[in-house]
């Protein structure tokens, strides 16, 4: 073998070791730039609280913001491209909401460093801090408010001051109820509710009510409802009661609560176990 050859061969084996080792690891560069952003602009946080951050890896959280679409490799392409067969998709190219959190010790809130990047995490960019809360929210309440409201006020005109106002605008408690519900006029001929609910191929349907306090009288403004669904997208309000405690306890039972498709603790060790159906997921 010639000297050239020789040196050729150790050459491009220099190359191939020089340009694997150099490889960039996108995800990791991109949490230390969002950790370096998060200890430089959070206020308030104690030199414990620091150290966390610096010391323990994020959560990452993700959601697609647009799916990159690219012209097929063919003549005029840039002309015809809005018909689908002359283009394709690189998942490579894709932007997404890009996350970092950390669930600091003392802090009721988890913090996250919001920004964009591609799917590989390459181009990472730093958009803001964002507090996440906990608690999960009201989702019950959330789902009703607006029918249980407008019963609410059209049942009851009387309806004034700081129980008119509460019922305006706070979400109310859900709960589930046991009152007896007249059977809706136009089947009055049926021979009992439970031959209307066969008649009409449905379910004993869930009686949910929604629940406010009223500060003034120390009673519960009731509106009551059913829904086949547990989600209760479809619930629908049928009576309104005023109950005092002692009677709160005979009718109303407990809390309901519906949970959202992303009320999984991202922070918990069960977190993505589990099969997920909403946007912001771990990346694979």
């Amino acid at each position: 073998m010639k000297i050239n050859d020789i040196i050729g061969v150790f050459a491009a084996a220099f190359l191939i070791l020089f340009s694997s080792g150099c490889a960039t690891d996108y995800r990791a560069e991109a949490a230390e730039n969002a950790r370096e952003y998060l200890l430089k602009n959070m206020e308030g946080l104690s030199v414990l609280q620091q150290n966390y951050i610096r010391y323990n890896d994020p959560i990452i959280l993700n959601s697609v913001l647009w799916n990159s679409i690219v012209p097929s490799f063919m003549p005029d392409a840039h002309i015809i491209a809005r018909h689908e067969r002359n283009v394709y998709k690189d998942p490579r190219r894709d932007m997404l909401m890009q996350c970092f959190g950390w669930r600091v010790p003392g802090m009721d809130k988890d913090i996250f460093v919001v920004g964009t990047a591609q799917r590989d995490f390459r181009f990472w960019e730093v958009n803001r801090i964002v507090l996440r809360s906990r608690n999960k929210e009201n989702l019950a309440g959330m789902r009703i408010r607006k029918k249980a409201m407008l019963h609410a006020i059209t049942s009851n005109p009387d309806l004034k001051g700081k129980i008119f106002h509460k019922v305006r605008y706070a979400e109310p408690e859900v709960h589930t109820s046991m009152f007896i519900l007249d059977q809706p006029k136009k089947h009055q001929n049926s021979d009992s509710w439970m031959d209307f609910l066969k008649m009409n191929h449905i379910q004993e349907p869930l009686q949910i009510s929604a629940v406010w306090d009223d500060p003034a009288t120390k009673k519960k403004i009731v509106i009551v409802g059913i829904s086949s669904d547990e989600k209760l997208e479809n619930w629908m309000p049928l009576k309104a009661v005023e109950l005092t405690e002692k009677e709160a306890k005979i009718y109303l039972g407990s809390k309901y609560t519906v949970y959202s498709d992303d009320s999984e603790d991202p922070f918990s060790p069960e977190f993505g176990k589990k099969k997920k159906t909403n946007d912001m997921s771990e990346p694979e």
